[in-house]
């Protein structure tokens, strides 16, 4: 009985959606290894020993207000003609794009990467030593970093793609003590369920989840996205499929039934 009264839940739209957010209370659990979506438009690595590939970032649903040279704001629509054909690296603090912040020790920044298409670059990061970090990775046409604040002093960050390097951005980390970001910026979402199982979740049609990476097929998938920003969550199994652009706040935990 219990197949025929959920197919007719899934064609009928029947199964009930419910968001419920909370805090981040201890380890967090992951399902397994992420996955790409098929179809997804700009690439990415192929094989194991490519470069590790950054998450993308969502511009239409991400969009900021302005951007900052030094003090002088310009409207992001006035700017966006002069990025398209540009590596560029911005801080993202909240609305605003900005060349410079100050981060506490321990602390994180988020960065926003753009690049006119897909393919692998070398991050950059000059400490206040003078010593140089560079880290390889594979480049969406908008992606998106984040910036650990280990070191008193002066970061100054910089990609090179292509033969040509991206604009710098300048992070000043003060004083305190260092602790170890373990979660820190990350969005905990779990999707669990009582009657569908072996649903697959994919996130802003890039990363997939599936249920059954956990090891078990038990009708609940954990993982993280990056937070203070919005992400597309789609659910999919046979004839069911649900979709929603929301906001996730960082350090904090949403749970969806289904």
């Amino acid at each position: 009985m219990l197949v025929p009264v959920l197919l007719s839940l899934l064609l009928s739209g029947g199964l009930a959606e419910e968001w419920i957010e909370g805090q981040i209370d201890g380890e967090i659990p992951i399902s397994g290894e992420v996955s790409y979506a098929p179809g997804v438009s700009g690439g990415q690595p192929a094989s194991d020993s490519a470069p590790e590939a950054l998450m993308s970032f969502d511009l239409e649903q991400n969009q900021p207000q302005a951007v900052y040279f030094g003090s002088t704001a310009v409207s992001f629509s006035s700017y966006r003609p002069m990025i398209s054909g540009a590596n560029t690296l911005w801080i993202a603090d909240g609305r605003f794009w900005r060349q410079y912040t100050t981060c506490p020790l321990g602390g994180t920044v988020s960065l926003v990467a753009t690049t006119p298409y897909a393919g692998p670059g070398d991050l950059i990061e000059i400490y206040p030593s003078g010593s140089t970090n560079t880290r390889r990775y594979w480049f969406s046409t908008y992606s998106y970093l984040r910036f650990y604040g280990d070191t008193p002093g002066r970061h100054i960050l910089l990609f090179v793609k292509d033969n040509l390097p991206s604009s710098a951005v300048i992070i000043d980390v003060t004083g305190g003590r260092y602790i170890p970001p373990a979660y820190a910026g990350l969005a905990l979402i779990t999707v669990t369920s009582g009657a569908l199982r072996g649903f697959d979740v994919v996130v802003d049609d890039t990363y997939r989840y599936r249920d059954v990476d956990d090891g078990a097929i038990d009708g609940t998938i954990s993982f993280t996205v990056l937070g203070n920003m919005n992400h597309k969550i789609a659910v999919y199994r046979g004839g069911y499929r649900y979709v929603q652009t929301r906001y996730f706040a960082a350090g904090r935990s949403y749970t969806l039934r289904i």
